[in-house]
């Protein structure tokens, strides 16, 4: 039983590994194109494809510390393609998109939707419920509010 535990243990711990080191340097790609010089408390890439070798565009969303303000981040989110030869190329950033933990991407011709987490009614600034959708034109890299 030991044995079959520690094999769960290695295979849930390495999976993570072997899947992020398909993917370029994320981070830096990130950080770089979105927040130069800042210091980032979290990022996410949203890919069309969990698969890096069929992956024909994302969504970068970084959250920058804001210093001074007690723990408190920005937000910048931009869209980025697959260039020829493999490398991704920034195509723009998309202003007016808010919320934590974007999640639950949806790439459609013409545009991506995705989900985050704002505050609801009456709800404190730590603890935001409320799920908004947004739609992001990519031809103007506008977001827009759909709920």
């Amino acid at each position: 039983m030991k044995t079959i535990a520690t094999l769960l243990l290695i295979l849930v711990w390495t999976t993570p590994l072997r899947a992020q080191d398909s993917w370029p340097n994320l981070d830096f790609l990130l950080s770089s194109t979105l927040a130069p010089g800042e210091q980032l408390a979290l990022s996410f890439w949203l890919p069309d494809s969990s698969d890096p070798a069929l992956a024909q565009q994302a969504i970068g969303v970084v959250y920058p510390i804001i210093q001074g303000a007690a723990g408190n981040t920005g937000i910048v989110v931009g869209h980025f393609v697959r260039l020829d030869g493999g490398a991704w190329g920034f195509a723009g950033v998309v202003p007016q998109l808010f919320g934590h933990d974007p999640r639950d991407v949806a790439f459609l011709p013409g545009a991506v939707q995705l989900t985050t987490t704002m505050l609801g009614p009456n709800e404190p600034r730590c603890c935001p419920t409320l799920p908004v959708r947004w739609q992001i034109d990519l031809t103007t890299k506008q977001a827009q509010r759909l709920n």
